[in-house]
């Protein structure tokens, strides 16, 4: 089996270990979801953020088909910069990107769900693998062990995303503070990604009041 990546880790974390039923509703889980592939997108160094914008720097496509299609449309729609845009955008099919993913890593099973309304749910192969973005992170902080870059950038979108209240809840004050104080040291471009994902989710949340 292959290595988890961001989104994978985000992916588990977002979803019940067990069920595979999903612990966010869908416009933040895909959103967060497209977050974590952009930051992935970033720390390979193919593309950087600022001013709420996006910029391709190298257009060498990574390994992974989701990074490749999401990579392949940035270079194709160019003239779209605006990270929010992407963010939307790229929310609506980030949850099967990351789930084909895991699933061609040997890390899922598809079951089918539901007697009236087919749907296809992702559970886990094996818990341990599915529990342990979240099992590392709450270990790393209690520990106030060193953080993986990796690690700082989960924590920053889980708590853009609001799961990090409960998932993290039995972490102790001083471990929480230890993992997410990091995160406002990350480097700019996460650090900006990590801000816009939580604004988008926070811009479809007043949508749906409206």
């Amino acid at each position: 089996m292959l290595a988890l990546l961001l989104a994978d880790d985000f992916f588990f974390a977002a979803q019940d270990e067990v069920s595979g039923k999903s612990r966010l509703g869908d416009r933040a889980l895909g959103l967060g979801l497209a977050g974590s592939l952009l930051c992935e997108l970033v720390i390979s160094g193919r593309i950087t953020v600022a001013k709420g914008r996006l910029s391709v720097v190298d257009r060498t496509l990574p390994e992974d088909l989701a990074g490749q299609a999401i990579l392949e449309e940035m270079i194709r729609e160019h003239e779209v910069t605006v990270v929010r845009d992407w963010l939307r955008y790229l929310s609506r099919t980030t949850f099967e990107l990351v789930a084909r993913r895991l699933l061609a890593a040997g890390h899922v099973r598809a079951t089918a769900a539901g007697r009236i309304r087919r749907t296809v749910v992702y559970r886990p192969v094996n818990m341990n693998t599915a529990a342990w973005p979240l099992a590392r992170l709450a270990l790393r902080a209690t520990r106030r062990e060193q953080l993986e870059l990796t690690d700082v950038v989960l924590a920053g979108l889980l708590a853009a995303t609001g799961l990090d209240r409960t998932l993290l809840e039995g972490v102790p004050a001083d471990g929480r503070e230890h993992l997410m104080g990091a995160v406002p040291r990350l480097p700019p471009s996460l650090r900006a990604l990590v801000a816009e994902t939580e604004a988008a989710i926070g811009d479809a949340v007043l949508r749906h009041r409206k």
